[in-house]
């Protein structure tokens, strides 16, 4: 289930696909008629007027193919980041608000994982932007590799990434966070063409899990944002857990 993100409305995509439906089943009548001997001189349409119709035709659906697919491409401009392909931070604080919801509704845990790249500046620095994107963009890739389908990653902005575990309780976001922390920590990213080149660095995460403290989006996010702040001046390279 997706928040609604007004870019595109469900209204215009539905029209859309009325007109698609509309025109295949015109030229499937056309091809079907043409299979009938005499049917278009019963019918009272000659071949010329059968072939500027079917022309038309073809020239809408294309027009509401293209236009089918740049919804699609705005609503996805919309929610993801262009760097690394997951969600932004509009979307996520939108998905995080219905898993409160739902999480407050069906009497499940719910808990939240902030994740900040430990001194990206002097990685940038050494390497040089380009590569600190291309690092931004493995680290996202191997977030998404790490969890499950049903949670939820994005970029919340600069090097720090925000993780919805929903149905997951504060030990086993703890364990999540903690296999992330320990993959990054082994793992050499590639920053150029060849193998050699490589880069290493750790990560420092802060988990929160509800419904012990708040419960609106800005108050969990805080909360797991001041768990990151302790992983970060507690040395880096940890995991804590938010507790009050």
């Amino acid at each position: 289930m997706f928040p609604k993100i007004p870019i595109v409305t469900n209204s215009l995509k539905k029209r859309l696909w009325t007109i698609i439906i509309v025109v295949v089943a015109y030229l499937v009548y056309i091809s079907l008629g043409d299979l009938i001997p005499q049917y278009w001189k019963w019918i009272g349409f000659r071949s010329f007027e059968r072939s500027i119709m079917t022309l038309g035709f073809v020239i809408i659906l294309l027009i509401s193919l293209s236009g089918l697919a740049l919804s699609e491409k705005l609503t996805s401009l919309a929610i993801k980041d262009g760097l690394t392909g997951l969600f932004n931070q509009t979307y996520i604080k939108a998905r995080l608000q219905e898993e409160i919801y739902r999480s407050d509704r069906y009497h499940y845990p719910l808990s939240v994982m902030m994740i900040d790249l430990d001194d990206f500046k002097d990685l940038n620095d050494k390497y040089g932007h380009i590569v600190g994107d291309r690092i931004l963009k493995s680290f996202a890739d191997l977030i998404q590799e790490m969890i499950r389908a049903s949670d939820v990653a994005a970029r919340y902005g600069g090097e720090e990434f925000l993780v919805v575990l929903p149905q997951t309780s504060c030990l086993d976001g703890a364990a999540a966070a903690e296999r992330i922390r320990k993959e990054v920590a082994l793992c050499p990213f590639r920053i150029g063409a060849h193998l050699e080149k490589i880069a290493q660095f750790t990560v420092s995460i802060g988990v929160y899990s509800s419904p012990y403290h708040g419960q609106t989006v800005e108050e969990i996010v805080n909360l797991t944002d001041a768990a990151l702040y302790r992983a970060k001046t507690e040395g880096k390279n940890k995991v804590v857990v938010f507790i009050k």
